[in-house]
């Protein structure tokens, strides 16, 4: 039935070290504005994507405005990554790979085919490379490349069509709920990872119909019972 499984990036497959306290014992204030950064993130990454890739003419003029400053203040290709690519102990410090990520992509991809589907800016790819994932993948959409982001139904659909398969041939692993649900609507098969277990109680409403697992190992038996 599965063939192929689509994950996101950052707190999914790749942990990114705060100051201070975890990510799960943030205060919820801490993790509101979190939150509400990541989505003007994501669509500053999306209207890059838009004015820089072949929909440059669809664009306009905040898109193409937003593109120019991404790339004259060095965001999009290596803003951030750039001091990282230098310093190996820096990344892994700042990154780090999860212990079930590379266990679980060496089992997966000799039974089906691995993608990436994340709000990012390019220099994604590079972070990748340098992780030792990269050729783990057949298949990765990145926001700021593509012009579409999560939880866009688009970028879902433009996912799948890059692996010439049918929505409901896919599993989509993220750490956003919002996310989960949206490629749910689509026709994948979303998980919701949840690597700090919440109680039945602490679930939002619109959420406790997600399938929720606390480990990508869990993704292994949906593809190895087809």
């Amino acid at each position: 039935m599965y063939q192929a499984v689509f994950f996101d990036v950052f707190n999914t497959i790749i942990g990114v070290h705060w100051p201070g306290r975890s990510q799960h014992q943030r205060l919820p204030m801490q993790k509101t504005v979190e939150r509400t950064l990541g989505r003007l993130d994501a669509s500053w990454q999306a209207a890059y994507g838009r004015a820089r890739s072949e929909q440059a003419s669809e664009a306009n003029l905040s898109s193409r405005f937003f593109a120019t400053l991404a790339d004259r203040t060095g965001v999009a290709k290596g803003g951030v990554i750039a001091p990282l690519r230098r310093n190996e102990h820096t990344l892994r410090h700042w990154l780090a790979v999860y212990e079930d990520t590379v266990s679980t992509l060496q089992i997966l991809r000799d039974t089906c085919r691995l993608g990436i589907i994340s709000n990012a800016w390019p220099y994604l790819e590079s972070m990748l490379r340098l992780l030792g994932l990269w050729d783990y993948f057949e298949s990765v959409i990145i926001s700021a490349q593509v012009g579409l982001s999560k939880p866009n139904p688009a970028i879902y659909d433009l996912a799948v069509r890059t692996l010439r398969i049918r929505p409901e041939q896919a599993i989509f692993v993220d750490d956003t709920p919002q996310n989960v649900v949206a490629a749910e609507r689509v026709g994948l098969k979303g998980l919701w990872l949840v690597r700090s277990p919440v109680p039945p109680d602490g679930v939002p409403a619109p959420y406790r119909h997600l399938t929720m697992i606390y480990s990508l190992e869990q993704v292994i038996p949906l593809i190895e019972r087809v």
